[in-house]
Formats: C-alpha cells, sequence, structure tokens
C-alpha cells in the first residue's frame, strides 16, 4: 500500500500543511503504508532527510515552468500509488490525476483565490464578503480552476464548518467532510516566562501582526514573533520606527516552537480569517491562554472569557485592552490557560484527528 502526499509548503516553513503533512506521513508509516511526499522549496533551502522519500520542486522559479514540472512529477508518482492526499497544490495534482481513476483527497484549509487578492493589499472586505462580491474576470477565471480542480477528487475534507459552505457555495460537487485539526498533548513544563505574548504565523499582511506590534507597545508586553514571509522586512521596520519590545525569532521546528510557547504568558492570533490554527492548538496544548480575534475559524476553538479572549480585530484598543487585563490578573492567565489545555487534550487529539483522515482515505491496508 502506498500514499502520495502532496504540499506547497513543508516544515520548516510555517503554516498548518506544512506542519500537517509530515504528521500525517508518520501516522501513515506506523500503519505500514509507504509514503512519498511531493513539495516545493525555496532554491536556497536545504532538503530534508526524512523516513519517508521526499521529492522537491524548486519554488522560485517561473510559475509556469513550475506548474508544469510540479504536475508531471506528481502524475509519474500518482501512477505508482494507491491512494493520493493533497493539502495544497490542488490545481497541479487535479491535473495530474487527470483520467488516472485514483483515490484522492483534498484538505482544504483556505481560499487561495481570496488569499492571493488580500496579501497583495488589493480588498480590504472579509472573505465571507469577498465571496458574496461580483469578481473581475481573472479571479473569476481562478474561482474557476480551483473548482475545476476540487471536482477532480474523490472527497474534500476540511477544518472549519465555515469553509465547508464556501466549498459549496464555489460549486464543489463532491463529498465535502468536516475533520478538525489535531494536536499533540505537551507535558506540563516549568519554564521561566521570557515573554509576555507569543504568537506564530506566516508574516503575510491578513495575520495582522502590525496591530499586534502595536497593541504590545503601548502596553509595553515582551513580544515575540515566530515564523517568516513577505511581511518581514515591513514588520521589523514598524517595530524600529515604534521602538517596540519585539523579538523577531524566525522559523523554528515544532519542538522549538512549543519551548518558545512554554515561555510565554499569552499567545495572540489576530488574523482576518483562520481555518483551523495549528499553531492556535499547540499553544492551547501547552496550557497558554489565548487572545484571537473574532473570526468563525478561531470562535469556533476559542470561548471567550473561558480559554481566553476575543477581540474585534478592527478595534485597536480592544486587543490592548485584552493584552492589559491578562497581564494584570495572574489568576486569569491560570484560569483560561488551564481550560484551554483541557479542550486541546477532549476535543483536537492528534491522533484521532489523524484516524479520522485516514478512515476518510479507506486504506485497504491489504492491499
Amino acid at each position: 500500500m502506498k500514499a502520495l502526499l502532496i504540499s506547497g509548503i513543508y516544515r520548516p516553513e510555517i503554516g498548518g500543511p506544512a506542519t500537517y503533512i509530515p504528521k500525517l506521513a508518520s501516522r501513515l508509516t506506523e500503519l505500514g503504508v509507504v509514503v512519498e511526499v511531493i513539495t516545493l522549496k525555496n532554491s536556497d533551502s536545504a532538503k530534508l532527510s526524512e523516513p519517508w522519500n521526499m521529492n522537491y520542486i524548486i519554488r522560485d522559479q517561473n510559475i509556469f515552468i513550475r506548474i508544469v514540472k510540479t504536475s508531471l512529477v506528481i502524475r509519474a508518482h500518482a501512477k505508482k500509488s494507491n491512494y493520493i492526499f493533497s493539502n495544497g497544490l490542488f490545481n497541479e495534482t487535479a491535473i495530474g490525476l487527470f483520467l488516472l481513476r485514483k483515490k484522492s483527497v483534498a484538505k482544504v484549509v483556505g481560499d487561495p483565490v481570496f488569499e492571493r487578492v488580500k496579501n497583495k493589499g488589493k480588498t480590504t472586505v472579509s472573505r465571507i464578503d469577498f465571496n458574496k462580491s461580483r469578481l473581475p474576470f481573472v479571479l473569476k477565471l481562478q474561482r474557476a480552476f480551483l473548482r475545476w480542480s476540487l471536482n477532480q477528487f474523490s472527497t474534500i475534507t476540511c477544518p472549519s464548518l465555515e469553509l465547508k459552505a464556501l466549498i459549496g457555495k464555489w460549486g464543489v460537487d463532491k463529498p465535502t467532510v468536516f475533520i478538525p485539526n489535531g494536536v499533540a498533548a505537551v507535558k506540563d513544563v516549568e519554564a521561566i516566562k521570557v515573554f509576555d505574548v507569543v504568537t506564530v504565523s506566516r508574516l503575510i499582511q491578513l495575520k495582522n501582526i502590525d496591530k499586534l506590534i502595536i497593541a504590545c507597545t503601548k502596553t509595553k508586553a515582551k513580544l515575540a514573533i515566530i515564523g517568516s514571509g513577505p511581511e518581514e522586512l515591513y514588520l521589523k521596520n514598524l517595530a524600529l520606527q515604534l521602538n517596540a519590545p519585539v523579538e523577531f525569532v524566525g522559523q523554528l521546528n515544532e519542538q522549538d516552537v512549543i519551548k518558545m510557547l512554554c515561555k510565554s504568558r499569552i499567545f495572540a492570533l489576530l488574523s482576518d480569517y483562520e481555518g483551523l490554527s495549528f499553531a492556535l492548538l499547540q499553544s492551547m496544548a501547552c496550557g497558554i491562554p489565548v487572545i484571537v480575534s473574532d473570526v468563525k475559524g478561531n470562535t469556533d476553538v476559542i470561548t471567550d472569557k473561558k480559554e481566553g479572549l476575543v477581540v474585534n480585530i478592527n478595534n485597536q484598543a480592544e486587543i490592548e485592552s485584552a493584552i492589559k487585563k491578562l497581564l494584570n490578573s495572574p489568576n486569569l492567565l491560570i484560569e483560561y490557560g488551564n481550560a484551554a489545555k483541557l479542550k486541546s487534550e477532549n476535543n483536537y487529539d492528534e491522533v484521532n484527528q489523524l484516524n479520522k483522515v485516514i478512515d476518510l482515505m479507506k486504506f485497504d491496508l491489504n492491499e
């Protein structure tokens, strides 16, 4: 039995698929499945040595050449695989799978059409409003290509009920199954708190890290930013201008991320939208109270004044007030942190959630 796993990003990069694919690969390997991974990497990034076969395609080359190369590599490996799981690169995977009649699952964690526009600063509307609006021709074409691509898969899965509804509105007619992400339990760690606030994410516009930097500057809260991305230079310049108490840590492996989380008092995630953030679940597993924006992917997980505080992302004063409230109340830090840890253990156990995806893939381990 052989599985082909596909993603546009992979560890040590930051992002859900970069974290998820190795976890799924590890679980499948435990079950006796032979795993291969196809992913992108920058030309100056190192190749990792993994327990499964890694196939890298250079990201920073002409995009049309890259799409053709990626589709051909996927097709060649898919022919020799029993099942294909794609956590990104949906267009390339669909082209590669065309007419192959292979069992396949696509895990959709966001709206790639909206994300591209948002990260270029070409829209200020929410994901929901974007999906209700009349799109220009180029975006209609992108949406049509995405719809065609997702309809080439046997099944779709996603970690958000809101996203599941959107996928249906895109015209995707394949079965779509809601399966939340999961996270491994973290043992209680006695760590000296070095940072007041920590965030873990790709440094892109929709994560609103600039608002977090401003809030931490005004509250004099020491902030750790874990991750990298196209907004990095802008954010560093902003921190410099504000003389902000910020440390840019860069990308870290999962164990080092957990160590940093345990050294922090609060985890913050102020995105314009989320599917279901791995970083959020990791922080909960570490027993850290959270401050999250009031978007569905966050509020599906966090109950205001139970595991943390939910804030209006468009209200800077509210973000600052939430930071002050938690830092000035050791009892709330403990109460919310304990509740967050308990919820992660009860609702988001990693093995349980991975097994649900594997069940969805309908593996016959005797093949």
